[in-house]
């Protein structure tokens, strides 16, 4: 029983011992609503037409499409023909990003005040306990090493 409190008394110094760490990391989320300027493609459907009337030779081109017109016989022959191509058409596109900004982590060790300094023998029970530690470590593991070579 007394091994167990003397194992919680030394963890217990151990951890109050400790220095306080604070850590901090803020992280920003910004939307920004934009327009962007953009070109839209859009095909033009390829279409032939074609008319036949009693009248003269005409020929008709303008950027989309040509048209011919012949007479044979005292009869019109009319053909009307899209050019295959592609408009491209300005548009508006409405933009949502989202920025991440994520701080860096700034740690803080917060110092605790002391009302008064430790005595000599104070900073040598400080300063040699690591050794008492460990020699306590090593002897409970060869006191106890017989419960375990049985098991």
């Amino acid at each position: 029983m007394r091994k167990i409190i003397a194992i919680v008394f030394l963890f217990g110094l151990i951890v109050s011992c400790s220095p306080k760490v604070i850590e901090h990391v803020t992280t920003k989320i910004e939307y920004r609503d934009r327009v962007v300027h953009d070109t839209a493609k859009v095909e033009v459907p390829y279409e032939v037409e074609k008319i036949v009337t009693k009248d003269t030779v005409s020929h008709l081109e303008n950027t989309y499409a040509k048209s011919d017109a012949v007479v044979s016989n005292g009869f019109l022959s009319h053909s009307l023909e899209s050019k295959p191509q592609i408009i491209r058409i300005p548009v508006e596109v409405h933009v949502t990003d989202t920025l991440w900004k994520e701080s860096e982590v700034i740690t803080e060790i917060k110092e605790v005040k002391v009302e008064k300094p430790l005595s000599w023998f104070k900073k040598l029970k400080l300063d040699t306990f690591p050794i008492f530690f460990f020699g306590f470590i090593l002897l409970l593991i060869w006191t106890l090493r017989k419960f375990f070579v049985k098991l």
